[in-house]
């Protein structure tokens, strides 16, 4: 395809930054290299390059960090994508038309499994790709290949904004080199990764202080006998003049991932990866001791003996630095919660502890830091973190206290102050606020209705109180299968966390796996009102944080209506289980690859189990949509086998 070139003006945003101990500004500059590109697959090729210029800050500017925001949505003229490929992103040209090609990896996105995502869905994620600072200078060349080999009627519309934060190098780069940049063949008793993965030999820059290794790794493929790369754990370790300096497990837990529910099998551990991530790339530092060093990648010893066809996607790069041009100083990387960010929506909202994460950007090891926080118009509080910090490490802080809050939407803030007793070298990152929503208000009288699905025994239901109290709890021993628990509950005014927790990690229930049934919990008034219904398709589980009070101010966006699908993996017909709060008109609509392969119309129906013949229909996947009185309520992936065992 014929790549179109432009150039998108940076958008400049300076704000004041009014700190006790200096009047610095704070400057930003935001570079957009990709402004809603609709992308679809190539089936001809296996990707499709969509490539677009940005004008990034000038050679002589000063930049402090990067971080690359990646935005997936829905497209505006065709359906959404399905499947969870590898995109990879990269510096391709620098320099304008005649520059010089790089081919850079920069980044690494996985896309979710969309096909139950409306019209209206988009997510972002975000990686620091500060590493890139000496080459995300003037006119760059950003290229996004998206892979795979779906058909022209789906895709995403993607966006990618590049943030800066100007002002002093937290290290000043001097260079860089590649290590790997390929899929390498694994467990190929003919062409061992070994072979490819050879050692490095690298010339250090004059006047490097350290080097950084920065990889982007996923495994791919499906092997016997353990289903590698993308299916098996296998290590990792890299060596620096033979010396392992990192050693770690390739493997991710997906139940907990924040995108959620997804269309496929978005719940299944990978080979360091997951549906619907923009992978975040490994750093690893090293003293540059000597003019050259050596460097090693090994994995784990594997031979495979069936359907030899995993591969390891590894981009690794070498980047040289500087002492760390400060000594002593921190910075606020996120507020965690409180935070209404829809990616943060397991640990939100929340009534308890504040969550924090912390760098170390000083060459001293950070081993205090005092900090301030709280939500504006109530008491600032204070506390004091003590640990140990290497530089460029990160710290997950819990704050201790209750959250306060009033009644709708509220401004939190947090300010990090007196590194190891010091004045912070650069303050201009030691503050953060977010925005976020008070909890969901109750009556004391609420009724819990539980439905087991056919593993209750992996399922825990609970209500504690902010003094971590149980005032309600049906436990795995308690509960019988395929069974509706209904509990009128009073509670005294106060606040709340009610969670389900599945210990397989496969929630009240999930499309793969027919067998399990499927369940559902929900929250309800004495009339019958639902206050909240949990997602059954949960992974891991979901917690709930809310509040009891006289007269409370009921949330009347919570659907009434109660849909389910199942099951989603099927022979020949699959079950819609529709319960509305009011006789109404709609339409049931099967789809195939976005294209309506029937339509099933109803009316004046409130309550009905809609049986879905699919017998003949060939073998495949297959999107089931609900309409009701115009309005999409359910949009879910099926999966049609005949040969199924």
């Amino acid at each position: 395809m014929k790549l179109k070139h432009h150039f998108l003006l940076a958008v400049i945003t300076t704000l004041l930054f009014n700190c006790q101990s200096t009047k610095k500004e704070r400057v930003t500059k935001n570079v957009i290299s990709h402004e809603n590109v609709t992308i679809i697959c190539d089936p001809s090729q296996g990707n499709n390059l969509f490539s677009s210029w940005g004008v990034f800050p000038k050679q002589q500017e000063s930049i402090r960090r990067i971080f690359m925001e990646v935005t997936l949505g829905h497209p505006d003229s065709i359906d959404i994508a399905h499947w969870d490929y590898m995109d990879p992103i990269r510096i391709n040209r620098v320099g304008g038309l005649k520059g010089d090609t790089l081919n850079l990896e920069i980044g690494k996105m996985l896309t979710p499994y969309g096909s139950n995502f409306k019209k209206d869905w988009d997510w972002r994620w975000q990686i620091d790709v500060t590493d890139f600072s000496s080459i995300l200078r003037d006119s760059v060349e950003i290229t996004y290949n998206h892979t795979g080999y779906e058909g022209a009627n789906v895709g995403w519309k993607l966006k990618i904004d590049f943030k800066f934060e100007m002002g002093d190098p937290v290290a000043q780069p001097l260079g860089f080199h590649k290590l790997y940049d390929d899929g390498f063949s694994y467990g190929n008793p003919e062409k061992p990764i070994t072979e490819s993965l050879s050692p490095k030999q690298i010339k250090m820059k004059e006047g490097a202080d350290f080097a950084r290794i920065r990889v982007l790794h996923t495994g791919h493929g499906m092997d016997k006998p353990k289903g590698c790369s993308e299916f098996c754990s296998r290590w990792r370790e890299i060596l620096v003049d033979g010396k392992t300096i990192d050693h770690r497990d390739m493997w991710k837990e997906c139940g907990d991932n924040n995108l959620y529910p997804q269309g496929g099998t978005w719940i299944f551990d990978r080979a360091y990866w997951c549906p619907g991530d923009l992978q975040a790339p490994d750093i690893i530092d090293f003293p540059i001791t000597k003019p050259t060093h050596t460097l090693d990648f090994e994995m784990e010893p594997y031979v495979a003996e069936e359907n030899i066809q995993a591969y390891e996607s590894i981009s690794a790069m070498v980047f040289e630095y500087k002492k760390p041009s400060k000594s002593n100083d921190v910075s606020l990387e996120q507020i965690l919660v409180p935070n209404d960010a829809p990616e943060l929506n397991r640990l939100n909202p929340s009534v308890i502890e504040p969550k924090i994460i912390i760098k170390n950007l000083g060459s001293e090891n950070l081993k205090e830091v005092q900090i301030k926080y709280g939500t504006e118009g109530f008491e600032e509080k204070t506390f004091l973190w003590k640990g140990n910090l290497a530089f460029y490490e990160e710290a997950y802080i819990t704050l201790p206290g209750i959250i306060d809050f009033k009644f709708g939407e509220n401004i939190f803030n947090v300010a990090l102050e007196k590194p190891n007793g010091k004045s912070d070298e650069w303050i201009n990152d030691n503050r953060k606020s977010t925005n976020f929503n008070s909890p969901k208000e109750m009556p004391q009288n609420v009724v819990v209705t539980y439905q087991t699905n056919n593993n209750p025994e992996e399922n825990t239901v609970r209500i504690i109180n902010t003094d971590n109290k149980i005032i309600y709890e049906k436990l795995p021993s308690k509960a019988k299968k395929d069974t509706v628990y209904r509990d009128t509950l009073k509670l005294n005014n106060g606040s709340y966390r009610m969670s389900l927790e599945d210990s397989e990690h496969n929630g009240l229930e999930f499309w793969f796996m027919p067998k399990q049934g499927f369940g559902y919990l929900q929250i309800s008034d004495l009339e019958g009102r639902v206050l909240h219904r949990f997602e059954s398709d949960c992974g891991v589980g979901e917690q709930l944080d809310f509040i009891i009070k006289n007269n409370p101010t009921i949330d009347t966006n919570v659907e009434q209506s109660l849909v389910k699908l199942y099951p989603r993996r099927i022979r020949e017909t699959t079950q819609l289980l529709v319960q509305l709060e009011a006789e109404s008109n709609g339409e049931i609509h099967i789809l195939k690859d976005g294209d309506i392969q029937e339509k099933i119309p109803f009316s004046n129906i409130k309550e009905k189990t809609f049986e879905i013949d699919l017998s003949s229909y060939e073998d495949g996947r297959y999107v089931i949509e609900l309409f009701v009185n115009g309005d999409s309520k359910l949009k879910q992936r099926i999966s049609k086998q005949n040969n199924r065992n």
